[in-house]
């Protein structure tokens, strides 16, 4: 016994400074307080007093995503409520509009969650609360301290990769290639129309420039991982620009004007929209800015805060260098689309909602590939639940493939993503407009091909919130001298978000068709300057 003693002394004089973490144990099960007895919209809960707790901390307030509830933050292994119990920290959980089935916008999630942080901050004797958000809830939050009245309420919020510019997967959603699937899928309502990127530019515009913001800190923090090959965040990354976690863009997560720049990743792990959750992958980077309950005691030194900006912006250029189709299937459908020479590989995935789909791909020279077939199942902003149909191809050959679909009261959607060749760029000065604004114009342009002819279509489509995108009218391009194209349209006069979806062809120096897709998606506000 002595000899292990000294053994362990031993050990310890070895090890200097590190410290033996404590045994960690799994939190009990927060309690109810039932505000809403016919529904969890409105409900909250008091996590378990930790054994070891330090009431020199803070309390933490969980604040949920898109399609979420409350259990996000523990029914899991890795949930941040055992961390934050193991840590000595007292806690608390809210229900949003999405724990009773459709997600609600900021507009529906944001006076109720102000209401919940004030009751919670009287159960704790009038404390000031620190939040956690992930995704979407970071909204919800900022939309309850700013417009709501929560701010004094509350000290800091730390944001875990929230769409704080919006998600080009929520556009997506109300394209004319994915308005079938989504509809059956019943994946489109009020939380993901609010995420659409011109939605939340108008959202920016009502809401930075407000007083309220200066009364809290909020932390921004992104990923810019996947969940894996076949995974929803794999797939979902082609619609994003530049780095993103599968869901969100690094752009969006730190667009917070008024926001302070956090962390992103795991240091060189690269985490998804999924993982940006877990306790293993962020809490001990989330943890530090947690250490007072006073505002104005943490330190301000070598943080950068993003200057203010009330105006509206201009908008995010938009680059593809996709292929997408989409339509529904009731019986057999095909589909086609054209590929260039000298692409080093296309991986092409059909969405369906339905496992008993049967989806082929056929080459021009007639040879069948037969898919991979895969179910999602990550917290994805849309299509977390579709039945994925995976074909990789390395070097396919040139000339008109063709998609071969089978099913009964199904659909699908379509996104080819294309290893080198060309990209499509669209730009825009206007991601929203006034009503007075008479005129809604872009350019678009194809690295290294040239629009050939005198025009090209795309389709203008109004976003509706729960059904099928219904076209509105063919939109005409015309063709530059240099080969890009510029369209222009009379401005919708009916407020709301809408998308121009559209196929661009061009002819690139070998003088082969180059085909990719791209969307464009704005908003038109009312005479309030309001949406809707």
């Amino acid at each position: 016994m002595a000899k292990r003693i000294v053994k362990l002394a031993m050990a310890a004089a070895l090890l200097g400074g590190f410290t033996i973490p404590q045994a960690a144990f799994a939190a009990p099960a927060p309690a109810l307080h039932n505000d809403n007895a016919t529904a969890n919209f409105g409900d909250w809960y008091i996590g378990a007093t930790p054994p070891n707790v330090d009431y020199s901390k803070p309390i933490i307030l969980f604040v949920q995503g898109l399609h979420s509830d409350y259990t996000t933050w523990y029914n899991t292994s890795d949930g941040y409520y055992d961390a934050a119990y193991n840590a000595g920290y007292r806690t608390a959980f809210v229900q949003l509009r999405d724990a009773d089935g459709n997600g609600g916008n900021m507009w529906t999630n944001g006076p109720v969650l102000a209401d919940m942080i004030k009751k919670i901050s009287a159960y704790y004797g009038g404390a000031k609360l620190n939040i956690i958000a992930h995704s979407k809830g970071g909204i919800d939050t900022q939309t309850a301290l700013v417009h709501y009245g929560a701010a004094p309420y509350v000290n800091l919020v730390h944001q875990l990769s929230t769409p704080n510019k919006g998600s080009e997967i929520a556009d997506m959603a109300y394209s004319t290639w994915t308005s079938w699937i989504a509809a059956i899928m019943g994946q489109k309502d009020d939380a993901v129309y609010s995420l659409q990127t011109s939605y939340m530019a108008n959202f920016r515009a009502q809401t930075d420039g407000l007083a309220a913001n200066s009364k809290t800190r909020t932390y921004m923090s992104g990923g810019t991982g996947d969940d894996g090959l076949f995974s929803s965040t794999y797939y979902s990354r082609a619609f994003l620009p530049g780095e993103d976690d599968g869901a969100v863009a690094i752009y969006s997560a730190f667009g917070l004007p008024n926001g302070v720049s956090s962390f992103t990743d795991n240091g060189s792990e690269r985490l998804s929209h999924t993982k940006m959750r877990y306790a293993s992958k962020t809490w001990w980077q989330v943890k530090p800015k947690l250490s007072t309950a006073v505002f104005g005691a943490v330190p301000a030194a070598n943080l950068t805060a993003s200057s203010n900006k009330t105006q509206l912006e201009g908008m995010v250029a938009e680059a593809s260098n996709n292929i997408m189709r989409g339509g529904p299937i009731n019986g057999t459908a095909t589909d086609s689309f054209q590929l260039e020479s000298g692409l080093k590989g296309a991986n092409i995935d059909v969405m369906t909602s339905s496992k008993a789909t049967s989806v082929k791909l056929v080459s021009p020279s007639g040879k069948v590939y037969t898919a991979t077939q895969t179910e999602g199942t990550d917290d994805a902003i849309l299509f977390d639940k579709a039945v994925h149909n995976v074909f990789t191809v390395t070097a396919p050959e040139k000339g008109n493939w063709t998609l071969q679909t089978e099913g009964e009261y199904d659909a699908y959607f379509m996104m080819a993503t294309l290893e080198g060749g060309s990209k499509v760029k669209l730009n825009s000065p206007k991601k929203v407009l006034a009503k007075s604004e008479n005129t809604v114009s872009f350019d678009v342009a194809v690295d290294g091909a040239k629009a050939n002819g005198t025009t090209k279509k795309a389709k203008l489509a109004k976003a509706n919130k729960n059904g099928k995108v219904s076209v509105m009218q063919d939109v005409t391009l015309s063709v530059n001298a240099d080969g890009t194209l510029h369209g222009a349209l009379a401005a919708p006069s009916e407020p709301g978000v809408y998308n121009v979806s559209m196929d661009v062809t061009a002819l690139n120096a070998k003088g082969e068709e180059v085909t990719r897709s791209v969307n464009y998606n704005f908003a038109v506000l009312d005479s309030n300057n309001d949406l809707k």
